[in-house]
């Protein structure tokens, strides 16, 4: 059975379109829906089997400090409601959830509790609009992976859950210092349907994490690194990766273990089109 493919960055994409610094993409599923739509369709053309919603920052606690407080439901539906036009079946709808950006203590005040209540509004949200499957993504705290996935869970909907890992002296872990494979076992043992990570790495340190964690998962894998490193240019942040470099990592997640692979930060349509080519040709061999 071939890998999944996932889509590419979307806020890089909406960057790209004319979204403004600061400005929480969010707000776009009311002011430019045919913008996400175009990136939608965009993905879907180069070969993506799923789309992820405009609703990363979707959750109650977030849209809060992004002027749309009390607007959950409405956004997360607008969104599902985008995707759903711009794919018209020939993909899945995943109700993309992020962090909700408040931190537990030591480092913050916020109680689990509050997580679970937040990720559940926007859950039940995503799922009422008529999602295929919830996916959160870039988590950071093992704590708050949690929290999303139990949430995620009671819609009855399938749940894939990502986290970001970076490369330490002492092995793989989050900021917040969870290491990776374990973490990720604790995710499936919680529900999660699917596991894996995303953003902050390098394709090919990403294919290096997917070799490491494979073993030891028994439920799908997905990978979606960026594409390579950011830099700083006169016209705004690029990343120094090509398409076909990353599309030779990405097969190579895939013939290490991945079930699901797709791009993050600064990837494009045409990072996901050379992408699916690659991957056709290890299924072929």
């Amino acid at each position: 059975m071939r890998a999944v493919l996932l889509d590419g960055g979307l806020g890089s994409m909406l960057i790209a379109a004319g979204l403004e610094a600061g400005r929480a993409p969010e707000w776009w599923n009311f002011e430019h829906p045919e913008r996400i739509e175009a990136v939608h369709r965009a993905y879907l053309e180069a070969g993506s089997d799923l789309v992820h919603t405009n609703t990363f920052g979707a959750n109650p606690l977030r849209l809060a400090t992004a002027g749309l407080a009390g607007r959950c439901r409405e956004v997360n539906g607008a969104a599902v409601e985008i995707a759903r036009r711009a794919c018209e079946g020939g993909a899945l709808v995943a109700g993309d959830v992020g962090p909700t950006g408040h931190m537990l203590p030591p480092l913050g005040t916020t109680t689990v509790d509050q997580l679970q209540r937040a990720f559940r509004e926007q859950a039940e949200a995503l799922a009422e609009a008529g999602a295929d499957l919830i996916s959160i993504e870039t988590m950071s705290d093992l704590r708050e992976a949690l929290a999303a996935v139990e949430a995620a869970r009671a819609t009855s909907l399938a749940v894939h859950v990502s986290m970001t890992f970076e490369r330490r002296r002492r092995g793989v872990f989050t900021i917040m210092g969870d290491p990776l494979v374990p973490s990720l076992i604790a995710l499936a043992e919680a529900g999660a349907d699917a596991v894996g990570f995303n953003c902050s790495v390098t394709s090919a340190e990403m294919a290096t994490m997917v070799r490491e964690a494979a073993p030891f998962i028994r439920v799908p894998l997905s990978a979606q690194p960026n594409a390579g490193q950011p830099r700083v240019t006169p016209e705004g942040v690029a990343y120094d990766a090509s398409p076909e470099a990353f599309a030779r990592d990405v097969a190579a997640m895939v013939e290490a273990g991945a079930a699901m692979v797709g791009g993050c930060c600064g990837t494009t349509p045409e990072f996901i089109r050379q992408a699916r080519a690659t991957i056709e040709r290890v299924a072929k061999r």
